[in-house]
């Protein structure tokens, strides 16, 4: 397995490039940062004592731990991150998984990114000097900011003079309409292989919450086209565009790093930091899209580890395994149970499936498709057995039932945890 860093891990596209590469044969992904962050959440391989990237002596302290790891590659998840990676590049030992410094630093600085391609239509009209004829309203945003951060709507003179005067401030025509993002990627011999462009829909921390395929591609792709064309981009990279006035797409920004909604081409089974770093490993990839639309939504999602160590779960079956009487599997529950399987620890059924069904146990399981080979044992109970008289406490274990009052009696007879089927999120280690 080749090792790769993904700097900083706990940020949200960090965790989503850790799950892209988590499956990989190849590949090893290590979430890193310095400091402590969501990562440990997410895997047990993670760091979080890496050097800020304003340390005097950043590239020697990272280089160390990259040379301790043996980490042949580096995936940088901030735009500065991405500049300073690159800017130290020679006294790495791993490879930068990103485009050229002279363009991770192009697209830093917006002012620069709009000389470069000066000329092209979709660049957005500038303001080139202080006048009483100026038409408002305008917008004026940091040179090196990222997202919305520091970005403001300007209505007016005085609003104008205090933009300038707080320096570092790129100002240019404001563009009223609809937001999207265009994920490219570029190959080894600078060849643009993927382009997914994507309405944002709905914004949440200056992240796509929702992001929408195009009706229209052809725009995008004559953007993207031109954009690769004029500078030299390497693996994934991607471009921001809202609409003017007129419905016309106009440039704000473009990003060597992977942006927050990049997964939104997982949705066509297009893996971009499988592909990134294997362009970079020197192997010939290819992209094969599928051909539908696609919408990505996300949302907030916990994760928990709980100080409690068990070798043992006990698991009821009816409503809790399975769900909607009987005709379904919980597909949670049972992904949990495997996890456990996994890990070694013993799986315990007690049901009173067959004193409350028609059919059999092993009938209805095989016709659900759970093998009975997932349990060390299975205990079948009538209504008059007791489940706390078939469990014992000889080891650290877990109950896992739908029934509160059947929790009850095991915890306070046992002093067994026990847990309802919507607590099983709790139980599931992400690290795993």
């Amino acid at each position: 397995m080749r090792n790769v860093m993904i700097f900083s891990g706990g940020s949200y596209p960090g965790i989503e490039i850790y799950y892209a590469l988590k499956d990989s044969v190849v590949f090893h992904p290590i979430m890193a940062s310095s400091y402590s962050d969501h990562s440990s959440f997410v895997t047990e391989d993670y760091l979080e004592n890496l050097p800020f990237t304003y340390e005097e002596d950043f590239a020697e302290k990272l280089d160390k731990i990259l040379r301790e790891r043996d980490v042949e590659f580096i995936i940088p998840t901030h735009d500065t991150i991405a500049m300073v990676l690159m800017e130290n590049a020679d006294k790495l030992s791993a490879t930068v998984v990103c485009s050229p410094k002279e363009t991770a630093e192009l697209c830093r600085y917006k002012s620069r990114t709009y000389d470069k391609l000066s000329g092209c239509s979709f660049v957005p009209e500038m303001l080139s000097e202080f006048s009483d004829n100026i038409d408002y309203p305008l917008f004026a945003k940091p040179d090196d900011g990222q997202g919305s951060v520091g970005a403001k709507k300007i209505e007016n003179n005085e609003a104008l003079i205090e933009a300038i005067h707080d320096g570092n401030k790129v100002v240019c025509e404001y563009l009223p309409g609809e937001e999207y993002t265009i994920d490219c990627f570029t190959n080894k011999e600078g060849k643009l292989l993927f382009i997914n462009p994507r309405k944002r829909s709905r914004i949440q921390y200056g992240i796509s919450a929702r992001a929408e395929s195009v009706k229209d591609e052809a725009p995008f792709v004559d953007i993207a086209e031109t954009v690769n064309s004029k500078m030299d981009f390497r693996g994934y990279w991607f471009i921001q565009l809202k609409e003017d006035k007129n419905g016309k797409l106009k440039l704000l920004e473009l990003c060597t790093r992977f942006s927050g909604t990049f997964n939104h081409s997982q949705g066509y089974g297009v893996n971009l930091p499988l592909l990134a770093v294997s362009d970079f490993a020197g192997m010939d990839v290819a992209v094969t899209k599928n051909e539908y639309k696609v919408i990505t939504d996300k949302s907030f999602i916990d994760r928990y580890v709980i100080d409690y160590e068990y070798n043992k779960v006990y698991v009821d079956y009816d409503d809790t395994i399975t769900s909607e009487r009987g005709t379904k599997v919980n597909p949670f529950v049972i992904a949990y149970l495997y996890q456990c399987k996994n890990l070694g620890k013993d799986i315990v059924l007690l049901t009173r499936h067959s004193v409350s069904e028609k059919t059999t146990l092993t009938d209805d399981m095989k016709k659900l498709g759970i093998s009975k080979d997932l349990f060390t044992e299975i205990i079948e109970l009538s209504w008059d057995d007791q489940k706390a008289d078939f469990m014992n406490n000889d080891c650290p274990s877990v109950f896992i039932d739908n029934s509160f009052a059947e929790r009850k009696k095991v915890v306070d007879k046992l002093h067994i945890p026990g847990f309802d089927v919507c607590h099983v999120a709790c139980l599931f280690d992400w690290r795993k």
